[in-house]
């Protein structure tokens, strides 16, 4: 049991959700750790996906330490009600204080903490700075309304605070706390990096333009001799050789960000590391010498955002590319051989039965350019989900088609006929689905960090 004289500490969880299918290290509590480790405050970190820990080990672990603060990120919306039945039960058992944050709950605070009264606090925008002044605050009883970047309460009265800018120098902050590496590395086999945060693009579906567009400049990026000392700390300190860039875009577009990329391979290059790694980027980032200049550094596969096979819904998406640079940007990293894990969405709620036909055109003469079947054997039912803060989401509530809320949301298609077609392969789908998990299986080809190829 915890003792009078412990020193109190903040607790930050990861929270399990059912339909995530392995663990991943969580850098956004990594950085928290590390920048309330800082400023002096005792931190530790409970991953419950990558640990297998229960809620009742989870409550057990609070009650055992001398708890000030409880740190919960909801890093997916979709998991959003199974995190917040764990907060409700957390708080009915240990009535700590308790901080919520990541982008959903920063566009959704007040309709969050309306229906949970289990959350105190919210974090709006980036937590670094926030998290450690309401530690601060509550640590020293102060005044947690004078702390900028947070949604609270005051018995049923709910209290907002301006919102904080983003930081600017992220050289500046700390490295992230690798308190589950060992672990990480012992269940998936590669360390997670982010060497930038935000996005260039004005993507309608994409929550991470709104919310770092929200609180200042929309795309920053690490220097490339920052990034090379953290792969280089990883490396000694725990023997990583695989990593996986976690950058919603790595290569951060022409100019600046495609030097940056080069630079972060040549000296890897310089430094004769043997490793791999992973990134995401845009179609109309990839350009044959940059990328065969990344491979030799090591890429091995990249995270492709192709969305669509259709110029009319690449234009409704505000993509900014066309079908001809998808198609480039494939043969490009298969020519290359880098494996491609594509981003593809087959319905959004204006699909004509004419999207679909080009779609499956699309997907087609991917087969046949690449000779490598995997690539089109994308989710048939990969729909856009109206994320909280985004275009999409604005669209369907002003013509009515939302329904219900941002905990559980849905849309009914436009097209009746789409709609049927939708909702007979999802029912096809959901089948393959679970006779594949009953031969102990996944539904479509995987990645091989060993190989470096499609996992057999």
């Amino acid at each position: 049991m915890q003792g009078s004289g412990e020193k109190k500490k903040v607790i930050l969880i990861n929270p399990h959700w059912q339909q995530l299918d392995e663990p991943f290290e969580h850098l956004g509590l990594g950085y928290l750790a590390a920048c309330l480790r800082k400023a002096g405050i005792e931190t530790l970190i409970i991953d419950m996906p990558l640990l297998g820990s229960t809620a009742a080990e989870v409550i057990e672990t609070i009650n055992n330490n001398n708890c000030a603060l409880i740190g919960v990120s909801i890093t997916f919306q979709e998991s959003a009600k199974e995190v917040l039945t764990l907060v409700t039960e957390i708080k009915e058992q240990t009535n700590v204080p308790i901080v919520i944050g990541g982008i959903y709950p920063t566009f959704a605070a007040k309709e969050i903490m309306t229906l949970f009264s289990s959350v105190d606090f919210i974090v709006k925008g980036e937590g670094e700075e926030t998290l450690v002044e309401l530690a601060q605050a509550i640590l020293a009883d102060g005044d947690v309304r004078r702390v900028a970047g947070l949604v609270g309460r005051a018995n049923d009265e709910l209290w907002e605070t301006a919102d904080r800018p983003s930081v600017k120098d992220l050289d500046a902050l700390p490295l992230p706390a690798r308190d589950t590496l060992p672990q990480v590395l012992a269940q998936v086999g590669y360390a997670s990096v982010l060497s930038s945060r935000g996005c260039y693009g004005r993507c309608t579906f994409c929550s991470v333009d709104a919310f770092f567009r929200r609180f200042g400049t929309k795309f920053r990026m690490r220097s490339a001799a920052d990034v090379v000392a953290e792969l280089e700390m990883l490396q000694q300190k725990y023997g990583a050789v695989n990593f996986a860039f976690n950058d919603a875009n790595f290569i951060c577009g022409k100019g600046r960000g495609r030097e940056r990329a080069r630079e972060i391979a040549e000296l890897i290059l310089e430094k004769g590391w043997k490793i791999k790694f992973s990134i995401q980027c845009r179609a109309d980032d990839v350009e044959p010498e940059l990328f065969a200049l990344l491979k030799k550094a090591g890429l091995c596969k990249v995270f492709l955002g192709v969305e669509s096979g259709s110029q009319a819904v690449l234009d409704r998406f505000q993509k900014d590319t066309t079908v001809a640079e998808n198609l480039t940007a494939i043969k490009i990293l298969d020519d290359l051989d880098i494996f491609i894990a594509m981003g593809f969405i087959m319905f959004d709620y204006r699909t004509s039965i004419n999207d679909l036909n080009e779609n499956l055109q699309f997907l087609k003469q991917v087969k046949e350019m690449t000779g490598k079947a995997y690539l089109a054997e994308i989710d048939p039912v990969s729909k856009v989900l109206p994320f909280a803060g985004t275009k999409v989401e604005a669209e369907l509530k002003r013509e009515k088609r939302y329904l219900g809320n941002s905990l559980s949301f849905s849309y009914k298609l436009a097209d009746p006929m789409v709609q049927f077609i939708y909702q007979l392969l999802s029912r096809l789908a959901e089948f393959k689905r679970k006779k594949a998990a009953k031969r102990g299986k996944s539904l479509y080809r995987e990645f091989d960090w060993h190989t470096g190829g499609i996992k057999k």
